[in-house]
Formats: C-alpha cells, sequence, structure tokens
C-alpha cells in the first residue's frame, strides 16, 4: 500500500516555520478557549459599524472553519482505520470546539447590533 505524503512546501509557505511545541500548545488552547475575544473586539462598543464588522469577521472565520470541517469529513472516510482514529480523537474536536466558538461569537454580534436597532426608551 502506498500512500502519497504531500510535499512539506505544498503545505507550508515559503520562509515559515514550524511553531516549537509551547506556541502550538498555546495555540491550541487559544483555539477552543470559549470566552476569547480577537485582538480589538470590545463586546461593550456602541457603534453599529464595530458591531457589523464583528459579525463580518466571525462570519468569515465560521465560513472557513465548516468548510475545514467538511473536507475532514469528505477524507475521513477514505482513511485508515488508525489514522481516521487520531483525525477523530484530535483534529475534528480541536475543529468543531473552534467552530462552536465561532458560531457563538457570530450569534453575540449579530444580537448586539439588533440590540443596537432597537430605539431606546
Amino acid at each position: 500500500m502506498s500512500t502519497e505524503i504531500p510535499d512539506e512546501s505544498a503545505v507550508r509557505p515559503p520562509g515559515s516555520d514550524a511553531p516549537d511545541a509551547d506556541e502550538a500548545a498555546e495555540a491550541a488552547q487559544d483555539a477552543v478557549e470559549p470566552e476569547r475575544l480577537l485582538p480589538g473586539e470590545d463586546e461593550r462598543t456602541p457603534h453599529m459599524d464595530d458591531a457589523q464588522h464583528w459579525m463580518k469577521v466571525y462570519g468569515e472565520l465560521l465560513d472557513f472553519k465548516r468548510r475545514l470541517l467538511m473536507v475532514t469529513d469528505e477524507r475521513l472516510v477514505s482513511m485508515g482505520d488508525a489514522a481516521r482514529a487520531e483525525v477523530e480523537d484530535t483534529d475534528l474536536k480541536i475543529l468543531r470546539a473552534e467552530a462552536d466558538r465561532l458560531e457563538r461569537r457570530f450569534d453575540f454580534w449579530t444580537a448586539r447590533a439588533a440590540a443596537m436597532r432597537e430605539p431606546s426608551s
């Protein structure tokens, strides 16, 4: 059985280095931290354009993550048992946790924008 492994240059842009163990662990933790905000994100902003900006940002991120999940699900069916188990036990859990966080943030900003549209009493 021959398995083709992609050339590393096809996966990693030229000049980039793989993160060290500490960087990778920190990135993994950040990815699934349920309450993590993106840099510059202010939940208390009174400005509609800020809410719309964050809806767009989180919409794009959520779309990206959902596409990764779709590709992953498609690839799982052709993987051997050991490879599939590894992806299901690690990658899929992280991707789903990330997608859940992004969806919560998108929902927050959608609700925040709706609240801003309502006239104050």
